[in-house]
C-alpha cells in the first residue's frame, strides 16, 4: 500500500512540471536572461513573467504549459510561434537585434486576458 502511495505521489510531482523537467515558479515582473536561455510558463490566462531582459544575439525560449487549454507564445515580428499542448513544451532559438519586442499567447481571448508581456533587447 505504501508502495503504491509514493509511486501516486511521484507521479503527481512529475505532473508539476508540464511534463517537460521544467519547474515553474510564481508570476515575477520582470526574468533576466542568463546564459542565452528562458523558460516561460503558461497556465490558465496567463505567463509567469511580464518583461523579459535579454541580451541581443540568440536567445532559446522554452515555453512549458502547465494549463489545461492549448498555448502559443509568439514574439511579434519573429517565427516560430512556440506551440504547447497541456502537459507539453515547445523550444525555439530567436536571435534578436537591440529592441523592444511585444510578445503575447495568439489563442483567441488570451492575450486580452493578460497573457502577454514585452521582450527588452538590450
Amino acid at each position: 500500500m505504501l508502495v503504491v502511495l509514493a509511486a501516486l505521489a511521484l507521479a503527481g510531482l512529475g505532473a508539476c512540471g508540464g511534463g517537460s523537467g521544467k519547474s515553474c515558479a510564481a508570476t515575477v515582473d520582470t526574468k533576466t536572461v542568463t546564459g542565452g536561455a528562458i523558460t516561460v510558463c503558461g497556465a490558465d490566462t496567463r505567463f509567469d513573467v511580464h518583461t523579459i531582459k535579454a541580451a541581443a544575439g540568440p536567445l532559446k525560449i522554452t515555453l512549458v504549459n502547465n494549463g489545461k487549454l492549448f498555448h502559443t507564445l509568439e514574439i511579434k515580428g519573429k517565427t516560430p510561434e512556440l506551440e504547447a499542448n497541456p502537459g507539453k513544451s515547445a523550444t525555439a532559438t530567436f536571435t534578436l537585434a537591440k529592441g523592444t519586442y511585444p510578445f503575447e499567447c495568439t489563442v483567441s481571448g488570451h492575450a486580452q486576458a493578460g497573457m502577454k508581456g514585452t521582450l527588452v533587447v538590450g
